[in-house]
């Protein structure tokens, strides 16, 4: 989408950003730096290769000029051509964006940077081939078989929305599917799906000695069986210790729907002890050396070092799994199950329903599954 000089005004620095770019359309950007100022940036694909140009800074060098360089530059004074690009920014920040949840949104547009807008940034949206898709898909599956099918489905997305507008008239993409590397086999999240199994993995998690804060992030994850991200930034607003109860906002749910997760005692005395190592007045999981919020691979990381991720290929993730497939297999019903877990119902107002005819019972469910757990853990209950 083409700026306006009221928007290159208001353009500020991001926190925690060194700098990040902002598209004008036809290659051209103004780089954002930490300090405050701006950079005119274009990019110019010449014999199939791509490179950056710096035109001067703003406002030295005035929207309209830096327009004008970028049209010298390029000598594309009766191109009409819409570049890829183009079509590219407008759908991720008007189309897609809006309509996801920031970690999805981030992930995309690391595709788009990292992959897509290198290779196929600078090409006529038009004249873009399957062939072209196949290449870079085919290049990026030797490194990994699913971000290479990623690629291809966000490619597909945007050749959807210039079809759309009127920019091209079919979807290339959607030519190169069949061609590409499958899915090895049972790549999903792993699934514990026995007690013993259960056991092994809390008991190793019990070991565990290089770090309290993290050891006390996975257990918890067992035992609320939330997914990571949404136990890894839980603030102490959110949880009420004395009634047992953790209400997590929309804005970190996947669904963008709030959750109610009741807390086992079990839970309960986890979130206290963490409470105690952290001393952090609002973030729960503040890691002190760091002075800042646990990082997201921290517990991916830790479950890795510990073996789990050959043994079991258990993941963090895999923790909802394991609570679904016991919990089933003792007879609890499965819509209590499938509501603890967050998967909304369709219909709004079944799901708002359901939250409230099934408090009750998912409360005594999660303190069914707490003392189970600590059960397998070899603790005896009290």
């Amino acid at each position: 989408m083409a700026l306006t000089e009221k928007q290159l005004q208001n353009l500020k620095p991001r926190e925690g950003v060194d700098r990040y770019r902002v598209c004008d359309g036809r290659g051209l950007y103004v780089v954002v730096m930490a300090s405050g100022r701006k950079f005119w940036s274009a990019r110019v694909t010449k014999g199939g290769k791509t490179r950056w140009v710096s035109l001067g800074e703003y406002p030295e060098v005035s929207l309209k000029e830096a327009r004008e360089k970028r049209y010298t530059l390029t000598q594309k004074a009766k191109d009409r051509r819409v570049y890829f690009e183009e079509i590219a920014e407008a759908w991720y920040t008007d189309r897609y964006a809006p309509t996801v949840g920031k970690r999805t949104a981030k992930g995309t547009r690391s595709l788009l940077d990292r992959f897509i807008l290198p290779d196929l940034g600078g090409m006529n949206v038009a004249e873009i081939e399957p062939q072209d898709i196949y290449r870079l898909c085919q290049k990026i599956q030797s490194d990994s078989i699913h971000t290479g099918r990623l690629v291809r489905s966000v490619v597909s997305r945007i050749f959807q929305h210039a079809i759309a507008a009127g920019l091209c008239k079919w979807n290339p993409a959607s030519q190169v599917t069949g061609a590409l590397l499958p899915p090895p086999p049972g790549e999903h999240y792993a699934v514990i799906k026995t007690a013993g199994e259960a056991a092994s993995v809390l008991r190793s998690i019990d070991l565990y000695d290089k770090n309290d804060i993290v050891r006390i992030g996975l257990l918890l994850l067992a035992y609320t069986f939330v997914r990571p991200d949404e136990m890894r930034l839980a603030r102490w607003s959110e949880i009420d210790l004395e009634a047992g109860t953790w209400n997590i906002p929309a804005e970190r749910m996947k669904m963008k729907r709030p959750h109610v997760v009741p807390l086992s005692t079990q839970a309960v005395a986890l979130f206290r002890q963490l409470k105690e190592l952290t001393g952090h007045p609002e973030i729960c999981f503040f890691f002190p050396p760091f002075g800042k919020v646990l990082s997201r691979p921290r517990f991916s990381e830790t479950m890795r070092k510990l073996g789990l991720k050959e043994g079991w290929k258990m993941t963090p993730h895999g923790f909802r799994g394991m609570a679904s497939t016991l919990l089933n297999e003792h007879g609890f019903p499965p819509d209590v199950i499938e509501r603890q877990l967050a998967h909304v119902e369709s219909n709004a107002v079944r799901a708002a329903y359901n939250q409230a005819e099934y408090m009750e019972e998912r409360r005594r469910m999660m303190n069914w599954w707490g003392d189970f757990l600590d059960g397998l853990r070899g603790i005896e209950k009290k």
